[in-house]
């Protein structure tokens, strides 16, 4: 497998003074490099010809040109030609690059993607997200009755009337899906730590108003592209969630990560347990999905050219499960390394659990550079994705 590298913080912004036709060029963050690269950085002249973002990072570095090609965990980089042409401004190297206008310069690794910290250190993080308990009972057509602890991120939306569901990415922001928001702020209520949509558990729930909602500029109600949403949430206190058994958040994956077809993923939600339903499930239920290719989800009998690239599909191998009316916005999650990443929002779908007609996911990880733009959160959780082996 290959996975993407942050190439990030290998790289800081430059200081940068006209000394007649030269530049001279300070590194302001040299602890953020290893000692093997260091001497490129510091009191390095270079011909003003050359502009001093060549050698040094400044904004999304899409003009860095330097020669940084091994994280500070001392991992290479692999060369661009085995992923890009040359068209693409990069060619049979591997050093970091920005070619597609990312937050930053990045690169491809093998088997794993690590991030690039000040302190090199190959210790992860504690693990603070995507940790919930699996107990199950009463078995259901289409997934199991669930506790809240079994999916602490999830969050229940609502309007006056449950309305969507959505995942706590962080203490005071929620993800979710545009479609649900056709009456925009108005009274919105998010309650995290909720396992049932008609009563109050008071000693599990967290309720919240909704500061801010936020809609994907490029959201399109005819085709549900880019059907991504955030929630600003803040209790009474002004404050945002409290981490306890029953409310916890979920991890991001990286940009463009991309998962086999047929891994198996979950998703949960309050929504109608089959299409013929008059009333949406009062207790939260989850089932098991797996992800389908593209491919297998563009052909004739599925959705042909209905699906645009920022989708992703999803069903069981009998049809049996499958997101509904009322879990949309709600998450698709996949575990990794024991932690459970959202890859998916539910979005749409023709039916539920029909054959040959998946469940349509926004695809997440197109969208951490807006995830990060919107809320000032990292592009992703931090620490390693997958195991070491």
């Amino acid at each position: 497998f290959t996975f993407i590298l942050d190439c990030g913080k290998v790289l800081a912004d430059c200081e940068t003074s006209n000394i007649r036709s030269q530049v001279s060029i300070k590194f302001k963050n040299k602890h953020a490099c290893s000692n093997k690269f260091t001497r490129l950085f510091i009191s390095e002249y270079i011909n003003y010809e050359k502009s001093p973002t060549f050698y040094c990072r400044f904004g999304k570095g899409t003009s860095y040109r330097g020669m940084v090609s091994v994280s500070s965990y001392g991992n290479r980089c692999l060369k661009w030609s085995n992923f890009w042409d040359d068209s693409n401004g990069v060619g049979n190297h591997n050093y970091c690059r920005n070619p597609n206008n990312r937050q930053r310069p990045w690169c491809y690794v093998k088997k794993r993607w690590q991030v690039f910290t000040h302190t090199h250190t190959l210790i992860p993080p504690e693990r603070t997200c995507g940790e919930g308990s699996e107990r199950r009972t009463n078995k259901i057509v289409g997934g199991s009755f669930v506790p809240i602890e079994s999916q602490p991120w999830i969050a229940a939306i609502f309007q006056k009337t449950f309305l969507c569901g959505g995942s706590l990415i962080a203490p005071g922001w929620v993800l979710t899906a545009a479609h649900c928001f056709l009456d925009g702020l108005q009274r919105l209520k998010v309650y995290l730590g909720k396992s049932d949509i008609k009563s109050t558990d008071p000693d599990r729930e967290q309720p919240f108003s909704v500061e801010k909602l936020i809609i994907h500029q490029k959201y399109n109600p005819s085709n549900f592209d880019n059907d991504i949403a955030l929630l600003k949430i803040s209790n009474a206190n002004g404050q945002g969630a409290l981490k306890t058994a029953s409310v916890r958040t979920v991890c991001l994956p990286p940009l463009n990560t991309y998962l086999p077809d047929g891994v198996t993923c979950s998703i949960a939600g309050f929504g109608k347990e089959s299409s013929s339903s008059w009333s949406y499930s009062n207790r939260l239920k989850q089932a098991t999905v797996r992800l389908l290719s593209s491919t297998n989800c563009k052909v004739e009998e599925s959705y042909k050219a209905l699906l645009t690239d920022n989708m992703m599909c999803a069903a069981s191998l009998d049809w049996s499960t499958d997101s509904c009316k009322g879990d949309s916005g709600g998450p698709l999650v996949c575990e990794a390394s024991g932690r459970m990443f959202l890859f998916g929002v539910v979005s749409w779908g023709e039916g539920c659990a029909s054959k040959n007609k998946p469940g349509v996911y926004t695809k997440v990880t197109h969208y951490n550079d807006w995830i990060a733009d919107k809320t000032g959160l990292s592009e992703y959780t931090k620490g390693l994705m997958y195991p070491q082996k």
